[in-house]
């Protein structure tokens, strides 16, 4: 699923080419997508609306078209967007186009048709899932080292992994990053968050915010379409058995709370005995 650093190239993109555009048509492809809480159609609320503005909220993306409609995308594990321009071919499995009086096609494409699309009056967000509990926001600047330290006080039971994964608490770092963050920190993903030294802490919090700005950027450089995932400047991410990049020792896959985690065991040693010692394996 697009993370963070996706998701703000995302925004960047259709910032530049949709923001202050009126939508002309829009073709429902597969209603199971959408949750439409109006009481007309999708098609006359948005036809002839102009959307002001785009804001990224943990993993949704809000389009606002004033003065009475938001829709709230969320893209879940397989939906992808495309700026479809004329004379292109759109995506395979479209779910639902937005034409704009520009020429350009937002489609939203989706072979498991998990995405979901939420039509709402303007800031009534009840009736989408989550979107009201997410955690602090990583990159507002109320983000600060105090504020962590209060969250990871709150949350001494956890798995670290668990909680940098816990939208309710930090919105939003998903797996794939993640997995970058404690790689970036030295801390092994199932370090208890009570073991954490104040150092630990402090390096954790240094990483959140390195890591989602330095995927960000390596995901604009990319300057690849915005229907592609960039991943190949992961480090440890999907890199079961390749060398880790700074010692060379082979990348580890195990499971927490049923996600894979990618992980060095010699730069993230384990702080407390496992089923398996990797480091001598």
């Amino acid at each position: 699923m697009p993370e963070l650093p996706d998701l703000l190239y995302i925004k960047e993109n259709l910032d530049r080419v949709i923001v202050g555009v009126s939508v002309k048509e829009v073709t429902v492809a597969k209603p199971v997508v959408v949750r439409n809480t109006l009481p007309r159609s999708i098609n006359e609320a948005l036809r002839g609306a102009t959307l002001q503005g785009l804001e990224i909220h943990g993993p949704f993306l809000k389009f606002s078209f004033p003065p009475d409609v938001d829709i709230v995308v969320n893209l879940m594990l397989a939906g992808r967007l495309q700026v479809q321009h004329p004379g292109e071919k759109g995506l395979g499995h479209r779910c639902l186009a937005l034409g704009f009086d520009n020429g350009i096609t937002l489609n939203l494409c989706d072979d498991q048709t998990m995405a979901k699309v939420y039509v709402v009056n303007h800031g009534e967000f009840r009736a989408i899932p989550a979107y009201d509990n997410q955690g602090v926001d990583i990159l507002d600047p109320k983000f600060t080292m105090e504020k962590f330290e209060t969250l990871v006080a709150k949350h001494r039971r956890k798995q670290v992994r668990v909680l940098i994964n816990d939208h309710t608490v930090l919105s939003s770092i998903g797996n794939a990053y993640a997995d970058e963050i404690l790689f970036d920190a030295g801390i092994h993903p199932k370090t208890i968050v009570s073991r954490l030294s104040p150092e630990d802490v402090r390096r954790l919090y240094t990483s959140i915010g390195g890591v989602m700005r330095w995927g960000a950027e390596q995901v604009r450089l990319s300057a690849q379409p915005i229907q592609i995932k960039v991943r190949d400047h992961m480090r440890v991410r999907n890199r079961h058995g390749e060398p880790c990049p700074r010692c060379g020792t082979k990348i580890r896959r195990e499971g927490v709370h049923g996600h894979d985690v990618f992980f060095c065991p010699q730069c993230q040693p384990a702080t407390r005995a496992l089923f398996i010692d990797w480091r001598k394996q």
